[in-house]
């Protein structure tokens, strides 16, 4: 059945918010279990299974969505398994992988409701690339109630047959900038008389790569980068604006409050000196968005991995500097995202997230169910309270992974 499912999932791929095959085949899936579940418009599906003894209820999710994208037939090595139909669509993530273990984990639980306490909430989430689904899907959630979470990401640079549970933060929080620089156009060859929005954005950018040095906190990480710039046409005219956006990433919010607070000064005093102006389509603000795990239940993780793959599976891993919408369920109640490894050389499986050779290891989705069946019974048999302080309102998150 996974390997099934996944294949299904990509050869036929779906970007955010068009998931529509993709829903038909999960909720026939679901029906085949006996599983009932509700459709989220803009957010997702929902299944549950209710425990034959009362208790806590834990949230198991997984994405949907592929990426906007051409993918190549090839991995690091030779040919793939399975390549995607469409030039417009590949899952070059994993999604497919983390529909079909959680429909793998899904069977299992169905089959074994009488030793379940509690209930299991199955949320698999639309458009996770552009955190287009989260919101709905969540506030749905948030409604039925739920005590705990669990997600996994298929991770590429950690060896097939690994598993990351390790506690405190995993994923990064991030803000996202769009500017417009101003200038004052005129010909190259009297450059004297212009005031270049080029220049001023050079200017800027250096800038910027010295912040980490000279203003954020050296032991807390952060990370800038540009990933777009677009400025004039014609070789011998010096353009009159300049448009530039990208991202920050942080691990701790008080650097990322920082990271801002630094991008906005920067940005005014270096359009100053240069005699330009500028203009946000989007202004850094800084999100507390951080994929974090609670470390009681990064301890049931460990536990419930020891007991079910063996201690040898277990992989510490460092914080992936990448952003997660997981964040946001995390806001609401504790939980576990937990790195699996597709990395296999021999299989020339290993190459990176949303690169067009990526392709996952089949072999470790049974790995994944496992992880997945067991931290759902150990979490909802788990009898302490797990402290946990709870936000109330959660915040707009984009997509920036």
């Amino acid at each position: 059945m996974l390997f099934r499912s996944q294949r299904d999932f990509h050869l036929h791929p779906e970007i955010g918010l068009q998931e529509e095959r993709t829903i038909k085949v999960v909720t026939e899936e679901l029906t085949k279990m006996g599983i009932p579940y509700e459709i989220v418009p803009n957010g997702g599906v929902i299944g549950t299974i209710e425990g034959t003894q009362p208790g806590k209820t834990i949230v198991l999710r997984a994405d949907l969505d592929a990426l906007p994208m051409k993918e190549e037939p090839t991995n690091l090595k030779g040919p793939k398994v399975v390549v995607s139909k469409y030039d417009h669509a590949a899952h070059t993530c994993g999604h497919d992988g983390h529909t079909a273990v959680l429909l793998g984990a899904a069977k299992i639980l169905a089959e074994h409701k009488d030793a379940i306490r509690g209930k299991v909430l199955l949320a698999f989430e639309q458009a996770e690339e552009i955190g287009g689904g989260i919101h709905q899907l969540l506030a749905r959630i948030k409604e039925i109630g739920a005590d705990g979470i669990w997600g996994i990401h298929l991770k590429s640079d950690i060896p097939s047959g690994k598993i990351s549970v390790d506690p405190g933060p995993r994923m990064s929080a991030a803000f996202k900038f769009d500017v417009v620089i101003k200038g004052k156009s005129g010909h190259g060859s009297r450059p004297d008389l212009s005031n270049s929005p080029i220049d001023c954005f050079t200017d800027f950018y250096a800038g910027l790569q010295r912040l980490r040095l000279k203003s954020l906190d050296p032991f807390r990480p952060v990370t800038y980068s540009v990933g777009s710039v677009q400025a004039g046409e014609a070789a011998n005219v010096i353009p009159e604006e300049l448009r530039f956006n990208g991202t920050c990433r942080y691990l701790h919010y008080e650097q990322g409050v920082a990271a801002a607070n630094e991008f906005i000064r920067l940005l005014d005093k270096v359009c100053e000196a240069n005699q330009c102006t500028y203009e946000y389509i989007t202004k850094p603000e800084a999100q507390d968005t951080l994929v974090y795990n609670e470390e009681t239940c990064a301890q049931i993780a460990t536990e419930a991995i020891k007991k079910v793959l063996g201690e040898e599976t277990l992989y510490s891993y460092p914080a992936w500097m990448a952003s997660e919408p997981f964040a946001l369920y995390l806001t609401y109640v504790p939980g576990v995202f937990a790195f699996v490894g597709i990395q296999n050389d021999e299989k020339g499986t290993g190459a990176e997230h949303h690169n067009a050779h990526f392709e996952l290891d089949e072999d470790v989705l049974k790995l994944g169910v496992a992880a997945t069946v067991q931290y759902a019974f150990d979490f909802l048999n788990y009898d302490q309270d797990i402290p946990y302080q709870t936000e109330k309102d959660t915040q707009t998150v984009t997509g920036t992974n």
